[in-house]
C-alpha cells in the first residue's frame, strides 16, 4: 500500500492539531506540510505535490474553494473539512473526494482517504493512447493526440501541428478539446496549445499576451483569455520574459 502525502490547510491551530492526531493513527498517510491560508496552501501544494489536501473552507482572504481553483497543474485529491454542513453540495460540485465535518471523526476520515486512494490508483493505470486520423499531403495519417502541440480552427476543420508535420482533422475546436479534456490550453477563439510545447510568454491582458513555442512560433492570446492563460502557464513553470 503506497504512502500518500498529505497537506492540511486550516487557519485554526487547534483544528490542525486535531487533524494531525487523526492522520497519525491512520496507516499509509504522511503529513508533509500545513498551511493557514489559501496563498500558502497553493505554494506548498506546488512544492510538495501531495496526493491529499485536507482543506478548510473558511480561510482568511480567499476561501477553500478559491484555493483549490488556483491549484492548476497539481494532481491531488481534496477533502474539505469544515464546521458548516451547508457547503457540502458545492464541495462535491467542484470535485472534492469527500466532505468532513469538524471535529473530524477518525472512521469518516479513513473512509475518505480510502476513497481518495481508489481514485489515485485508478489514475495510475495505463490508459490507451487516443489516436486521430489526419488528412496530410493527400494521405491519411494516424497519430497519437499526445504528439499534437498546436491546433487551429479552420471552418469545419482544425489544422493540427505535431512532431512529424501538420494535417487537417474534420472536427471543430470545441469538439477536439472535449475529446482530449485537460490536454490543451485554449488561448484564443480559434487556437489551443499543449502547455509543454510553450517556451515562454510575455505581456498581459492590457498590453497583449504573446506565447512563444519551443520552435519559435509566436501566438497571441485573446484579451478575454489572457488572465487564465497566464495563470496556467505560470503554474506549469513557464517563464515570463520582459521585453526591452
Amino acid at each position: 500500500m503506497p504512502t500518500l502525502d498529505a497537506l492540511i490547510v486550516d487557519d485554526e491551530p487547534a483544528a490542525r492539531r486535531d487533524l494531525r492526531q487523526v492522520l497519525a493513527s491512520i496507516d499509509g498517510v504522511r503529513l508533509v506540510a500545513q498551511a493557514s491560508d489559501a496563498a500558502m496552501a497553493q505554494q506548498l501544494a506546488r512544492k510538495h505535490r501531495p496526493q491529499l489536501i485536507f482543506m478548510d473552507i473558511q480561510l482568511p482572504g480567499a476561501d477553500g474553494f478559491a484555493a483549490i481553483d488556483g491549484l492548476i497543474g497539481v494532481r491531488t485529491c481534496v477533502i474539505f473539512t469544515t464546521a458548516y454542513a451547508q457547503f457540502a453540495v458545492r464541495a462535491f460540485e467542484v470535485g472534492a473526494v469527500d466532505y468532513l465535518l469538524k471535529p473530524v471523526d477518525e472512521y469518516r476520515c479513513r473512509r475518505a482517504i480510502e476513497r481518495a486512494r481508489q481514485i489515485i490508483v485508478k489514475d495510475l493505470l495505463p490508459v490507451a493512447e487516443l489516436v486521430v486520423e489526419l488528412e496530410e499531403r493527400g494521405a491519411r495519417v494516424r497519430i497519437g493526440v499526445s504528439q499534437i502541440r498546436l491546433v487551429t480552427a479552420e471552418g469545419n476543420y482544425i489544422e493540427v501541428e505535431h512532431g512529424g508535420g501538420r494535417g487537417l482533422l474534420r472536427q471543430t475546436l470545441d469538439g477536439f478539446l472535449d475529446m482530449a479534456p485537460g490536454q490543451f490550453l485554449q488561448i484564443n477563439r480559434s487556437q489551443a496549445v499543449r502547455s509543454s510545447a510553450v517556451r515562454s510568454y510575455s505581456g498581459n491582458a492590457q498590453q497583449g499576451l504573446r506565447i512563444f513555442l519551443a520552435d519559435g512560433t509566436e501566438l497571441a492570446a485573446s484579451r478575454r483569455r489572457a488572465a487564465r492563460v497566464t495563470e496556467v502557464l505560470r503554474a506549469a513553470g513557464h517563464s515570463r520574459f520582459a521585453e526591452g
